[in-house]
């Protein structure tokens, strides 16, 4: 028997303090969800604070020696040139990150004087406080537009199942399978895989009481949600058709006949092999092709409903014959550190205790607020180095979209990659144009005849321009779009519009031949 042994090892380790990993979270939360993540640390922390329109507050940093964060002392817009007026707040690279950084040393000691006064210089005679950035005033109006915000589907499909009376060990079963339905909308996880996560809440289902659970959430709003299969699907959705809407044409039952008995041969379009075994006419297979054509194969895409609305996050405008990207929040509310637990600090015979908590929330509201500027001067950067690198896009439109990787925005804009991934995360901007999401705007490049390079986007677009006008009789083969491409200057081989139009979600061409009499 070997005998243990003790050894040390030194050795350096990447490790984020507290603030930063706050920082990465915050960075990556789209406006709405980063409202939301405000309002909870104003619930959460009682030393920060809503401030009131009526409450004499000043909303800017009125000199230097004011004792907030460096990091609050920024300019509220992006110039064109990418220049800050502030150069000491810069974005901390992640790569830089060590077990030695500042945040990770911060503590507060006690049983020294001095940690009051480093406390307590957060407290002045005035309030002193932070606005959730606003960075418009009101002839800016005019530029922005409310975008649909849209519930998710878990969220939807929930919502639905709490008025049906379920009992609690069923509206588990149901989040648990609702948990683990694909982005399509369909249920594909195996179920011995919910039964291993329900045990985790001390449920024992068998697979009978997920299977009745998962036909109650077949029939709910989108039809056919969390069906197995795509014949599944629409058989689910024509039931549906039949037992809810009483005008309902006699091609349903048709339909619903052709998916349930000929699913592999309306699959592969092969009609005649329909009309031999049904024994119908030609005219009645068309209407109820039809029928099931405007069936929705994915229901997941179509589980977003209206109501709520978001604002994007930058609006590019002109100003003084330059582009310049507004940031925009749509909430005005300030939030600051409340003055009424400084009698905490004060008081010589507060409880240690009492005093440890003032403290810690202290602490913890002033990184949250420094995390906030951190996080808006890195899409400043970012939003900056993308209008400089798709500047044709923003003027003389989406035609004119550059190819981009993250890499180059990252170098232009002075973070990590890792960053920019996180900015572009659901994140929007508006130009004259229209609303984009960030992700739009990173695309490979293709190369024409004539040796420029465009984005693989473009030829996207004009694939399915292509496809738009083709003849319902004779739709184009990847190779005849191959061609097409190539007498409009695009280099482009069958097999890239073959992947390009399989990522459109654009069948082959044998499957977009419409029927005909």
């Amino acid at each position: 028997m070997s005998a243990q042994v003790l050894s040390q090892r030194q050795g350096q380790v990447m490790r984020l303090s507290p603030q930063q990993i706050l920082y990465t979270k915050l960075l990556q939360l789209p406006l709405v969800q980063f409202e939301e993540r405000v309002k909870q640390e104003l619930e959460n922390n009682p030393l920060l604070e809503e401030v009131n329109d009526n409450d004499e507050m000043s909303e800017t940093l009125q000199s230097p020696d004011d004792k907030l964060p460096e990091p609050l002392l920024t300019t509220d817009k992006v110039e064109l040139d990418g220049t800050e007026k502030n150069e000491k707040n810069k974005d901390l690279p992640e790569s830089e990150i060590t077990k030695d950084s500042p945040q990770d040393q911060t503590q507060i000691n006690d049983k020294t004087d001095s940690a009051e006064k480093d406390i307590q210089e957060f407290y002045h005679d005035e309030d002193v406080g932070y606005k959730v950035p606003n960075y418009r005033d009101s002839s800016e109006d005019d530029h922005f537009f409310q975008a649909v915000y849209y519930e998710s589907l878990s969220d939807q499909l929930l919502n639905q199942l709490r008025i049906q009376g379920l009992s609690e060990e069923e509206n588990l079963i149901a989040e648990e399978i609702i948990g683990n339905l694909d982005s399509d909308g369909y249920f594909r996880c195996p179920l011995d895989v919910i039964q291993d996560g329900l045990m985790t809440l001390n449920i024992e289902a068998s697979e009978d009481d997920i299977l009745d659970i998962l036909k109650k959430i077949w029939v709910l709003d989108p039809p056919g949600i969390g069906a197995r299969t795509l014949q599944e699907c629409l058989q689910i959705q024509l039931q549906v058709k039949l037992e809810l809407e009483d005008n309902i044409d006699d091609y349903a039952e048709l339909a619903l006949e052709i998916i349930r008995h000929h699913f592999e041969a309306f699959k592969m379009m092969h009609y005649d092999k329909i009309l031999a075994a049904l024994k119908i006419k030609s005219e009645d297979l068309k209407h109820a092709v039809e029928m099931i054509q405007k069936l929705n194969p994915k229901p997941g895409g179509e589980s977003l409903v209206s109501g709520n609305y978001i604002i994007p996050d930058f609006v590019i405008i002109y100003e003084n014959n330059e582009l310049v990207a507004i940031a925009n929040d749509r909430s005005t509310f300030q939030i600051r550190i409340s003055s009424q637990y400084k009698q905490v600090l004060d008081e010589k015979d507060q409880p240690k205790k009492a005093k440890d908590f003032v403290r810690n929330k202290l602490e913890s509201a002033r990184q949250f607020m420094s995390a906030i500027e951190m996080r808006k001067q890195t899409l400043h950067r970012v939003m900056n180095a993308i209008i400089k690198l798709q500047y044709e896009f923003f003027t003389l439109g989406p035609e004119k979209l550059k190819p981009m990787i993250l890499k180059d925005v990252a170098e232009l804009a002075e973070v990590d990659i890792s960053t920019v991934s996180r900015v572009v995360n659901g994140k929007y901007v508006q130009d004259k144009h229209g609303m984009w999401e960030l992700k739009h705007f990173f695309s490979t490049a293709m190369e024409t005849n004539s040796g420029e390079e465009i984005s693989n986007r473009v030829i996207k677009q004009e694939i399915k321009a292509f496809i738009e006008k083709e003849e319902a009789k004779k739709p184009l083969s990847d190779e005849k779009i191959s061609k097409m491409l190539s007498d409009k200057g695009f280099k482009v081989a069958r097999r890239t519009v073959t992947k390009y139009r399989e990522q459109l979600n654009i069948p082959v061409a044998r499957l977009r031949k419409k029927l005909t009499n």
